[in-house]
């Protein structure tokens, strides 16, 4: 039996999130339901549903932060209206919510929100897990990958090496966040948002524990 939350306001938000610091921010921007996904494990329509269910708002807007997960809005809820904005990365998700306005109508909200998403550029570094090839060079496992926009853009063998190559893509922005992953020291946090503070001189950057498993660092720049 799926337990249908009863409107008790306009305006909800189900979020899919992936590490304690990311779902710490979306719940300080007022999001109902953290739905827990990674890059690596999407979760389920039906864990998303449940939440939406569990939302006690007429219109419930979905951020899956993924590109991996699709939902289409009509195999939703009865008695709510679900608005799917498709944000494939929690930068994304996070200027979407920013950019909500709760005494605005939804057409409004709806057209701040995508305006917001579509400004912010999305980089992050992880690990090659296994040996591969990228633009016909080969990639050892163990490696630095500097992906902006969700596509391999570099391959280094350093961290230092991979922040200095991400940050020549985020020339001109001049908000930076840099959410640092699980297993990052403060000593390595602090290196990369100087690396970035120097690239990018213009720039205000903020450290923002993520606390995220794979991504070393996902950053998000507008």
């Amino acid at each position: 039996e799926t337990l249908i939350a009863a409107p008790e306001k306009k305006y909800g938000f189900v979020v899919v999130s992936a590490g304690e610091g990311i779902d710490a921010v979306f719940k300080d921007l007022g999001v109902d339901m953290i739905v827990e996904g990674g890059q690596t494990m999407n979760p389920s329509t039906d864990d998303i549903l449940k939440a939406i269910n569990k939302t006690p708002a007429e219109i419930v807007f979905v951020l899956p932060n993924n590109k991996n997960i699709y939902m289409a809005a009509k195999e939703l809820v009865e008695g709510k209206k679900v608005v799917v904005l498709k944000t494939v990365s929690v930068p994304q998700g996070v200027s979407a919510l920013l950019a909500f306005d709760e005494t605005a109508d939804l057409d409004k909200n709806k057209v701040a929100m995508k305006e917001a998403m579509a400004a912010v550029t999305t980089a992050s570094m992880t690990f090659a897990a296994r040996n591969s090839t990228f633009d016909g060079n080969e990639i050892k496992e163990g490696q630095l990958l500097g992906m902006v926009e969700g596509k391999v853009r570099y391959v280094t063998d350093t961290k230092a090496d991979c922040m200095k190559a991400i940050a020549s893509d985020l020339k001109g922005k001049t908000m930076v966040s840099l959410f640092y992953g699980e297993d990052e020291t403060e000593e390595e946090v602090e290196k990369m948002a100087e690396i970035l503070r120097a690239e990018l001189p213009d720039s205000e950057v903020d450290i923002i524990p993520g606390l995220q498993p794979v991504y070393y660092y996902i950053i998000s720049a507008e």
